[in-house]
């Protein structure tokens, strides 16, 4: 296979998206969202010593301690700025940490989550494209705008219909940014060009989501 045209290197924060082949509906089912997110949070450390099916057939205490290994953020091997979850695809804004980090952990959680779904659905077969898109963050200000382009994605393709629901969407990091409250984006990095204030970050994605829905409705009408 080709390398890639966008090189993944250390300290580089890219545009991560993927979607399903032939736009299988495979984030509808809120355990299986919930499942993703669990593996994500299981693979971006470097320490994983077993494959995610398997560390969860452990006992709890054994788990809980291997959990405590994986949380310390000087073993990520990359750090997610940003996430959403859509029914056929995902989007990631990811700053690579460690070499080969970005690829890595791509490959794990494809790779564990395309199991899960199959033991599930009973079939056989990768769910995903197998080239994930990667697109690189020139600036700041190309940085803001591709997280706002994440953020707003439930709200612009129509899967909610006001900003309470987008706020409220469980599968983005969007509701992290807003609440505070940490689960698995990095908020820092992203907070500080908005003076640490999550309140001038929501204006700032809320200020575009009406322009950026009438966009995504008129790209689906110039396919009829």
């Amino acid at each position: 296979m080709p390398g890639r045209e966008t090189p993944l290197i250390n300290g580089g924060i890219y545009h991560i998206f993927n979607k399903t082949i032939d736009s299988k509906k495979v984030f509808l089912n809120p355990q299986d969202c919930d499942n993703f997110l669990e593996i994500i949070k299981y693979y971006r450390s470097t320490k994983p010593i077993l494959s995610y099916s398997r560390f969860r057939k452990l006992q709890n205490d054994i788990g809980d301690y291997l959990l405590k290994e994986l949380s310390f953020k000087k073993f990520f091997q990359i750090e997610l700025l940003c996430y959403c979850l859509m029914p056929t695809h995902f989007h990631f804004l990811i700053r690579q940490k460690k070499e080969n980090g970005t690829s890595r952990f791509m490959a794990d959680i494809i790779n564990s989550f395309t199991r899960y779904h199959n033991l599930r659905a009973e079939r056989k077969g990768p769910i995903f494209l197998q080239r994930f898109r990667a697109e690189r963050i020139m600036s700041q200000e190309h940085l803001i705008h591709v997280s706002r382009y994440i953020h707003l994605n439930p709200y612009s393709s129509g899967i909610v219909n006001s900003y309470d629901d987008l706020e409220d969407y469980k599968w983005s990091s969007l509701k992290e940014y807003v609440s505070g409250k940490a689960n698995l984006a990095e908020q820092e990095y992203l907070l500080k060009i908005f003076n640490n204030d999550s309140s001038r970050y929501r204006n700032f994605v809320l200020s575009n989501a009406e322009y950026q829905r009438t966009l995504e409705y008129c790209k689906h009408a110039e396919k009829w």
